[in-house]
Parts: structure tokens; C-alpha cells; sequence
């Protein structure tokens, strides 16, 4: 019993500090996890362009000048949203409805020569509801990701383990009169070690939080950037009346990111009142902060695989070896005093 006891502690530590399995249940393995996030984030930036080229091909006088472009966005958003892992559905549902939306709208344009109020309105509320959901999977996928082997399992866990091994060491040290046992002390330094780790993941070497956040905020940035044109362009086409707000939101995802040059031409842009005249005077700038934004997004999410995903994967790893290892130890330890004291 002793040895199974010790084993077992050993072993469901290291278990539990793979970052496999959490509070809320079985996690995909922590490279899934960092694709479905990428995923994630990327969706909400491509709902938001996607949105926003709709409201631009309503305010052209040709609706199917940027139909290309559009298509694009759509098709990349609709892959995003299909890859980020959403159980529910709901963003892809909204998505969806609101493409058709966007579609029939640009269809009474082309018809009429008027913008639809009506058609594009609940079109991009339904876009934007879109990318807010992608924005709370992506929140979840990267607290996942972020706690793999820190997570409250693995600290509860490692510390009833860790006191059961140590337990144990005593008590075999007292009933065989023998006070050091190498291996079930090494057993017990390992899933110490672990539980240490799960509530000290700064004792790691690796940065990949900086790298979530860093990539979170790029993502935010240029999401709300291309959210807050949209509004600009469909109050400049009479379809809507949060344009200040949503410009106040993109000024303060940029600040984070603490770029002057980027703040300054967003600053020109958001000065700009929305109306079609100013929209167009201050396009130059606008390009300048989507380009330079989305360069840097791009650059970011490009090297998650090796700089996030890879890491996690190895801490993943190393912690079921060391598990593992420290199971076998514990056993070894155990079946020493049991010979001892026979």
C-alpha cells in the first residue's frame, strides 16, 4: 500500500503538470491549444476587416471594386472562425448571418444607389457580436495556455503529494531506524519541485506569457482599429452613430503597445469628423496604422509555433518524465524499507 501510495502521488503529479488536464476538464495539448488561440485572435481581425470593406464597398459608387478583397477577408475570417475551437458555435452562427446580411445590402445598393439601413445595421451588429465571441475564446485559450503546468490542479495536487512522500519518508524512518532513503527523497524533491512550479511559473525559463500578451494586444489593436473605421464609414453613410466611442476604444488598445509613431497617425484619423469628405482626406493615415499594425501582427502570430507553442510543449513533456521518474523512484524507495525491515 505504501508503494502504491507513493507511486501514485509521484506519478498523478506529474500528470496533473502537463497542463493537459485543468479545473474545468480535459485541455488539448498545449500545441492545439496555441493554434486554436492564433485562431482565434486572427478571426476577430479578420470579422472586423471584413466588416469594415463592407461598409467601404456600400459607401463606393461601384459596390464591386473591393469585392475581391472581400471575399478574402470573409473566406479567411469563416477559416479562423472554423479552427479556433468554439464549441458553441455561436461566432460562426453570427458570422454567417451576418455575411448574408452584408451581401443583401450591397445587392440594394447596386439596385438602388442608397445604403440599406435596415439590411447593413444588424449586419455588422452581428459581426461585430462575432468577433467579440472569438475575443472570449481566444481570452480562454490563452489562459490555458498560460497555465498548462501552473494550474490549481497541479498545485493541489503536487502539495497532497508531496506531503504523502513525505509522510511516508518519515514514517519508514522511523519504523526501520533508517533516516535517509535516496531515492523516495529524490521522489519527494521531484513533485515538490513540480508543485513549486505551478504556483512560481516565473522560476521557468521561458517567456512565452510576454508573448501571449504581446500578440493579444497587437490583436486587439488592430481589431478595434478596423472596428472603429467601420463605424466611421457607416455614420458617414447615415447607418450608424458610434463613431467616437469606437475611435476612444482604438486609442486606447493602441496606447499598449506604446508606438508613438502608430498613436500619432491614428490620432489624425480619430480627429477627423465622419462624414465622407474626411474619410476619404484621411485614408493615407489610416493605411499607415492598418499596414504597420497588421505587419506586426502577422510577424507575431507567425512565430507562436516556435516561441509559445514548442516551449509548452516541452514543459508538457518534461513534467509527465519527471512524474514518471519520480513514481519509479518512489517505489524503489518504499521496496528498499520494506527489505530493510524484513
Amino acid at each position: 500500500m505504501a508503494r502504491a501510495a507513493a507511486a501514485a502521488a509521484a506519478l498523478l503529479t506529474g500528470v496533473a503538470a502537463t497542463g493537459t488536464f485543468s479545473t474545468g476538464g480535459i485541455n488539448a495539448t498545449p500545441n492545439v491549444i496555441a493554434g486554436e488561440w492564433t485562431a482565434a485572435e486572427q478571426a476577430g481581425v479578420r470579422v472586423a476587416e471584413a466588416d469594415l470593406l463592407a461598409a467601404t464597398r456600400l459607401a463606393a459608387d461601384d459596390p464591386q471594386q473591393d469585392v475581391e478583397a472581400y471575399d478574402a477577408a470573409v473566406g479567411q475570417a469563416s477559416r479562423d472562425l472554423g479552427r479556433m475551437g468554439d464549441p458553441s458555435g455561436d461566432a460562426a452562427s453570427d458570422w454567417s448571418a451576418a455575411v448574408l446580411g452584408a451581401e443583401r445590402a450591397v445587392a440594394v445598393v447596386a439596385e438602388e444607389g442608397s445604403a440599406s439601413d435596415q439590411l447593413y445595421a444588424p449586419s455588422s451588429a452581428l459581426a461585430r457580436a462575432a468577433a467579440a465571441q472569438s475575443d472570449v475564446v481566444a481570452e480562454r485559450h490563452a489562459d490555458d495556455l498560460l497555465t498548462g503546468s501552473r494550474s490549481m490542479l497541479t498545485a493541489i495536487v503536487g502539495t497532497l503529494g508531496t506531503l504523502v512522500l513525505a509522510a511516508l519518508l518519515v514514517r519508514l524512518a522511523l519504523r526501520t531506524r533508517r533516516i535517509l532513503n535516496v531515492p523516495l527523497l529524490a521522489a519527494t524533491l521531484i513533485t515538490g519541485g513540480l508543485t513549486y512550479l505551478s504556483v512560481n511559473p516565473s522560476a521557468l525559463p521561458l517567456d512565452y506569457d510576454q508573448r501571449v500578451t504581446g500578440t493579444t494586444d497587437t490583436a486587439q489593436a488592430l481589431q478595434t482599429v478596423y472596428q472603429a473605421r467601420q463605424a466611421q464609414q457607416a455614420q458617414a453613410l447615415g447607418v450608424g452613430e458610434n463613431w467616437d466611442a469606437a475611435a476612444g476604444t482604438a486609442t486606447t488598445t493602441l496606447e499598449r503597445l506604446d508606438d508613438d509613431d502608430l498613436t500619432q497617425a491614428w490620432d489624425r484619423v480619430s480627429a477627423t469628423t465622419a462624414d465622407p469628405e474626411a474619410v476619404a482626406a484621411s485614408q493615407q493615415d489610416f493605411d499607415t496604422v492598418r499596414e504597420e499594425l497588421d505587419a506586426m501582427f502577422a510577424d507575431r502570430v507567425g512565430r507562436v509555433a516556435g516561441e509559445v507553442s514548442a516551449p509548452a510543449v516541452i514543459t508538457s513533456g518534461m513534467a509527465l518524465l519527471l512524474g514518471l521518474a519520480g513514481a519509479w523512484l518512489a517505489w524503489a524507495g518504499v521496496s528498499q524499507r520494506l527489505r530493510d525491515y524484513r
